[in-house]
């Protein structure tokens, strides 16, 4: 972590008949050395997008100044699409006292233009996004996430895969926050989710430098880049909180990220236990690619209990998929000779295989993490996290006056 000195000046957009003005604050990251990232991508792109190379600026309007905020903060690639909320200076100071550390505290360098990530920044867009200054420490703490070398946010911004960045919440914040990990939980309809998934996406835009056309090549995008959230649902979760798998205590709160390619429902209602689990290997079977860093069972609390009563433990549940999740060899080699990544992930031996009725997993993955989420029912759900990125779980360091 280092301190990083932002220089605050105001530019002002003057109309010659405004009656009044409306003072924003810039939510672009700048590089280490003070240049703008949006002066970087106009030098990638070669196109022209004046802004103010200053933290403030002043919008004069006549009629809807809110309309004319909107659609000069879209022009210049730093919205999303949906309606903005102005980042007023108080509406930004109010966010950044939501955490602990003063604004210009920089808390991460974010891929793929090396943004610094202050908590000024963060705030920003996090007022931009609708969030609360509460929500500030688990949005600090994904933003610290998504920028560790393994995450490799940088190949997750600017590849042609459909990848989107999940936020999976876990601990005592998911009710101390008022996260919905119940019915609905990946739906609309709760502020904290939305708005801290919708800002994160905003910071790695904003502050990263990702945008789409220029340095997202992203082929056909996806939904979950305007939110993609997850909260565990513990109370109804027959297992301990998934986190402990990772090494945290039972009582710390937890977010993780991941680069998920999307998701596919496991309808499970009527299913016994072996058959449930034969639905997930018979996805695993029919997946596209020979190799995943992770994929994301999600299971609903029904089948979880169902599951847990008949014994059945998260570890026993990954080894029997993993058993049951083969394919011929002959079958496999067939549909992956020609791929490039082939190699990726999958062991040396695999490649040298003569007899095509060997039984080789499909796909080899890393990781199979198990989370308990949603309302009542047998509705799961599987996501397949993208090839070369890792999960990576952080710590929310919670202010001691936290509310």
């Amino acid at each position: 972590m280092r301190a990083f000195c932002v220089i605050v000046v105001t530019a002002f957009l003057l109309c010659p008949s405004s009656s009044y003005g409306l003072v924003v604050c810039n939510p672009a990251g700048q590089t280490e050395d003070g240049m703008y990232i949006d002066a970087v991508l106009e030098q990638t792109s070669g196109g022209k997008t004046f802004f103010p190379r200053a933290e403030r600026e002043e919008i004069r309007a006549e009629g809807d100044e809110l309309a004319v905020f909107n659609e000069l903060f879209l022009s210049r690639g730093w919205g999303d699409g949906l309606p903005l909320i102005p980042p007023t200076p108080e509406r930004v100071a109010a966010m950044v006292e939501g955490y602990d550390l003063p604004g210009d505290f920089a808390m991460a360098t974010l891929a793929p233009m090396e943004g610094v990530a202050t908590v000024e920044k963060i705030a920003v867009n996090a007022v931009m996004a609708g969030c609360e200054p509460r929500h500030m420490p688990l949005l600090v703490a994904a933003v610290e996430a998504v920028s560790r070398p393994e995450f490799d946010l940088r190949g997750m911004a600017t590849t042609t895969n459909p990848d989107a960045v999940l936020m999976i919440v876990s601990g005592p914040i998911v009710k101390r926050m008022g996260l919905n990990a119940g019915s609905g939980a990946f739906g609309r309809g709760n502020r904290a989710n939305a708005s801290i998934s919708r800002a994160l996406h905003l910071i790695i835009q904003n502050v990263g430098g990702s945008r789409p056309g220029i340095t997202d090549m992203s082929t056909l995008g996806q939904p979950g880049e305007f939110v993609m959230f997850l909260a565990e649902n513990i109370e109804a979760s027959p297992w301990p909180s998934w986190h402990t798998e990772f090494g945290f205590l039972p009582e710390r709160n937890v977010v993780t990220v991941a680069a998920v390619e999307g998701y596919s429902g496991i309808m499970g209602i009527g299913y016994s236990r072996p058959e449930y689990l034969e639905l997930v290997a018979q996805w695993l079977r029919g997946h596209d690619r020979p190799y995943r860093s992770a994929v994301i069972l999600v299971i609903a609390q029904d089948t979880a209990k169902m599951l847990a009563r008949e014994g059945w433990t998260r570890e026993s549940i990954r080894a029997h998929l993993r058993e049951r999740a083969r394919v011929p060899f002959g079958d496999w080699i067939r549909q992956y000779h020609a791929a490039r990544e082939a190699r990726r992930g999958v062991p040396e031996e695999v490649l040298s295989i003569t007899d095509e009725h060997a039984m080789i997993p499909k796909p080899f993955f890393d990781a199979m993490p198990i989370i308990v989420a949603g309302g009542t029912g047998e509705k799961s759900m599987i996501m397949p996290c993208w090839a070369a990125g890792r999960m990576v779980s952080e710590e929310v360091r919670l202010p001691w006056d936290w509310k």
